[in-house]
């Protein structure tokens, strides 16, 4: 169920939801390291910001590092809550795809979450998963018509050069 806009309503900003895996990508240890990328971390914020990256409640919750929660809320980025409609779709992406959560982890995916948020507002997600796995977020996400990129594809998309 896609959600009614009226005729007077503004479109919303909202292009992509960006992914946990993408959003700890920017530690010191990891790919996208913001000592390093700096310049690329200042036009993800700026699409924050604009209301053009946005992520889900369930996203939100799954980062516990206080550093990236305070980022997070220092871009003023748009968390989108779960409704019943995306509840609806979280059953229909979790029983076409029951391996995409792990029920003996004893933390919450928000896997199912990121994907049927991004079919209700038509997003493309932002993700550092393996992009060749049939149980992570591309090809679920794929299976389910919704577009995945990592962070390389926005800056190709968004046509940033470094």
């Amino acid at each position: 169920m896609v959600r009614q806009m009226s005729l007077f309503s503004e479109k919303l900003p909202y292009k992509y939801i960006i992914d946990s895996s993408s959003i700890f990508s920017q530690k010191d240890n990891e790919p996208h390291r913001r000592t390093v990328y700096r310049g690329l971390w200042k036009r993800i914020e700026k699409l924050m910001q604009e209301k053009e990256i946005v992520t889900s409640s369930e996203i939100a919750d799954e980062i516990k590092d206080k550093d990236l929660e305070s980022w997070l809320q220092n871009q003023q980025c748009v968390i989108l809550p779960v409704d019943e409609s995306i509840q609806q779709s979280v059953t229909r992406v979790v029983s076409s795809n029951p391996k995409l959560v792990d029920f003996k982890q004893a933390k919450s995916s928000g896997d199912a979450f990121l994907i049927a948020t991004a079919m209700e507002y038509r997003l493309t997600i932002i993700t550092e998963e393996n992009q060749d796995s049939p149980y992570k977020i591309p090809k679920v996400a794929e299976n389910m018509g919704v577009k995945a990129i990592d962070i390389n594809e926005l800056c190709q998309i968004e046509d940033w050069q470094f």
